[in-house]
């Protein structure tokens, strides 16, 4: 019977970090959670400032505009993105990890398969949104299921196996991993509604800390589904 770690033991590993290195956890997370203020600011400003326009085509020649480079920078961000949350995963699993938290916001761009992280993403959104298309529930449920893939992808390709993979193999091994701990993540989930409300009544600044800590707990409970199941990935 495999014995899953509880939502306060997962919380608490975290939080034991953040009390013994709560610079560190800030450091590392600084940059993504800028790049997504100025990335939501400039959505707004921008599409806010279109709606003004009337002549129809200058109007849809500056949306597919701005489009574009939005889908440019929401590219570049997910790499960054994900280059925090592997450094989350290998810290949590040594706390005694030196490391620069600056540096490592920019670890898969330097990687040579950091396109990898985008063309995984863009397969495990499409699948989800045709299920999604299906029925809504089925598509929460899938969601569910393909939650734990970028995490997947990282410990195959830190062991050199990713070329023994195909993109929907990761999509594969992280529904396997979910497979009876559905319930288990949809519950964590709800459990951090009271940190977004903290975050909204602060008018965001709550968030500096919110966010590092529900990624983290989020890559330990991935931490806790591979130590009790080592023979998917």
């Amino acid at each position: 019977m495999k014995n899953y770690r509880t939502r306060k033991e997962l919380k608490k590993d975290v939080k034991r970090l953040f009390k013994k290195d709560l610079e560190k956890v800030l450091l590392l997370y600084m940059i993504p959670i800028l790049f997504f203020v100025m990335l939501t600011f400039y959505e707004r400003v921008s599409f806010n400032n279109l709606s003004v326009i009337y002549d129809y085509n200058y109007f849809m020649f500056n949306i597919l505009k701005k489009s574009f480079f939005l889908l440019i920078i929401g590219l570049l961000y997910l790499v960054l993105q994900q280059s925090v949350y592997f450094r989350s995963l290998d810290w949590l699993r040594d706390p005694e990890l030196d490391f620069s938290p600056i540096k490592s916001n920019f670890t898969y761009y330097r990687n040579p398969d950091w396109w990898r992280i985008i063309v995984i993403s863009f397969i495990k959104g499409f699948f989800t949104y045709l299920w999604l298309l299906l029925l809504v529930i089925p598509g929460c449920i899938k969601v569910l299921s393909y939650s734990q893939t970028m995490y997947v992808y990282k410990d195959i390709q830190a062991r050199g196996d990713g070329d023994k993979y195909t993109f929907t193999d990761y999509i594969t091994k992280s529904r396997q991993l979910m497979d009876g701990n559905k319930w288990r993540y949809f519950v964590l989930q709800l459990s951090y509604i009271g940190w977004f409300l903290l975050g909204s009544i602060t008018f965001g600044i709550a968030y500096i800390w919110v966010i590092p800590y529900i990624s983290m707990t989020n890559a330990n409970f991935y931490k806790d589904l591979v130590e009790q199941n080592p023979e998917i990935v």
